[in-house]
């Protein structure tokens, strides 16, 4: 069983608190992912999803104006690098959540999306397909 320690994406992308929510989207569309970890003061503060943005716009807020701080999740559900993908899984679906911040020793280490899981799972199927 693959560890998300071999399957995290390990280059985070990360926005602050105060940036709007205009240019935490640009920086996620420029790097083609769906979610920022939000970093304050050296430390992890939560996480801004895609999802997080459009609410807000279909609520009316001005992506101009609205600040990452007034959207991102704060309590932030994290695996650790020695779960397997299936602990990930559960966790991303008992949470209801798309993104998995992977941490060890309070520092982020990796994030997965449930695409990435996906892939990971349909390797390990084709794979295991394969061997019979």
């Amino acid at each position: 069983m693959k560890l998300l320690r071999d399957v995290a994406i390990r280059h985070l992308v990360t926005v602050a608190p105060e940036h709007t929510l205009r240019s935490a989207a640009k920086v996620m569309s420029e790097r083609g992912v769906g979610c920022a970890v939000v970093v304050e003061k050296e430390k992890v503060a939560g996480i801004v999803t895609e999802r997080d943005i459009l609410h807000s716009i279909a609520a009316g807020d001005q992506v101009d104006e609205a600040k990452v701080n007034d959207v991102m999740t704060r309590d932030v559900v994290s695996g650790s690098p020695g779960w397997d993908v299936l602990q990930a899984v559960d966790a991303m679906v008992e949470g209801g959540f798309r993104h998995l911040l992977v941490m060890e020793m309070d520092e982020p280490v990796g994030i997965l999306s449930l695409r990435d899981l996906m892939n990971v799972m349909a390797e390990m199927v084709q794979r295991d397909g394969a061997a019979t």
